[in-house]
């Protein structure tokens, strides 16, 4: 994983549930991603870039999303060669170890397990940041 600059890393949240949505963007900028690095979109993150014109270092993404789950969007993110070596942690309720295995077989550079922990978002936050390999189920 690389690593980020905490006041300069443009992270992309990608959650179908508005509410969702709106606690793990509380929880970056609360651990210090500022506001106009902060973009949310509820679904095709592929798209949502394209149509944007925005590039984004790093992006928390849902797994379980209505038109495109996260492992088909994250397959187009990788297949893109401009977006291919991006920071994609996927963001799940479904925390069996199967999920986790399969979210590392697909290519996923972690994952964290919901609800999320607001405690202990910062130290894994962090630990991206720094280039560490999160893989929390809970």
């Amino acid at each position: 994983m690389r690593l980020f600059d905490p006041r300069a890393v443009r992270v992309l949240v990608v959650e179908d549930d508005p509410d969702n949505r709106t606690v793990v963007a509380r929880l970056l900028r609360l651990a210090g991603v500022s506001p106009e690095r902060l973009f949310e979109a509820e679904g095709d993150a592929a798209a949502w870039l394209e149509g944007a014109g925005i590039e984004v270092d790093l992006v928390f993404l849902d797994l379980q999303m209505p038109r495109k789950d996260g492992y088909q969007v994250l397959a187009e993110l990788r297949a893109d060669p401009r977006r291919a070596g991006l920071t994609v942690i996927a963001l799940t309720a479904n925390v069996m170890k199967r999920d986790v295995e399969r979210c590392r077989l697909a290519g996923f550079d972690g994952f964290i397990g919901k609800p999320i922990d607001g405690r202990r978002f910062a130290r894994l936050f962090e630990g991206i940041l720094a280039g560490e390999s999160v893989w929390t189920e809970d």
